[in-house]
Order: structure tokens, then sequence, then C-alpha cells
């Protein structure tokens, strides 16, 4: 880490604040239930995966004030395919990675899979959301 990196924060840094990994099931039932509040963004990520890698690429090009009114969750579908497959099995959706899922009032508002996984279709379900 350079100099200026110390002092003000790395973009990874910042980049990784933006995203908050869940762990758990319960973890997994706590983001659904703050759904009630504000919509909840929740991707799929596998870090072996290319197509999944320039997915995350895409969405963290996010302006972040297009994503002040959402959460954005993380899932690691390898270290924790048990939450991943808890996710897909409690809105009954295929899993697939990468996948997104826009979570609002309890319900998946829009989901989309490996070349669907962009910010455009991100920003634009949460204009629905």
């Amino acid at each position: 880490m350079g100099f200026f990196d110390k002092i003000f924060g790395s973009d990874k840094e910042k980049e990784e604040e933006r995203w908050y990994e869940i762990r758990t099931t319960q973890e997994m039932d706590n983001v659904i239930m703050a759904s009630s509040e504000r919509p909840q963004v929740i991707l799929k990520h596998s870090n072996s995966c290319g197509v999944s890698f320039f997915a995350k690429q895409n969405l963290d090009s996010i302006p972040s004030e297009k994503l002040e009114d959402a959460d954005l969750y993380i899932i690691d579908v390898i270290r924790y395919r048990d939450v991943s497959y808890y996710l897909a099995d409690k809105f009954n959706i295929r899993h697939e990675s990468p996948q997104v899922f826009v979570i609002k009032d309890k319900e998946v508002v829009w989901n989309g899979s490996h070349g669907r996984v962009n910010a455009d279709n991100v920003v634009q379900s949460l204009t629905i959301a």
C-alpha cells in the first residue's frame, strides 16, 4: 500500500466497502427483512469465473448516487455455497453465477444472470423497486 493509500484509502478498499458480504443464512434472512425498508441488491459472485469478474467490475462502475437508496450485498458462491443455494430456494429461482437479485418488500422485483448482470439493468430495476 502506498503512502497516499494509507492516508486516503485505496480505490480497492472503497470498492470493497460498497459490498457487504453475506456469510450465513441468518444474515440472508436479515437482508430480506431489510428489504421492507429499502431495496437490497445481492450479487452472487465467483472469484474463479471470468464472466463473474467482469460482471462485478461493471456493477462497480455504477455511480454511488444511483445506488444511494439501496444496500449492496455479495455472496461468494464458492465459499458460501449453502447461502447461495438458500437464496435460490427461498425465492424458487434457479441458482446461477454471476447472478443479481433486487429485493423489495421481501420479494424479488428483478433478477438476472450471466450477461444480464450489468449496471444498466440494476439501475433500471431500482427505479421500479
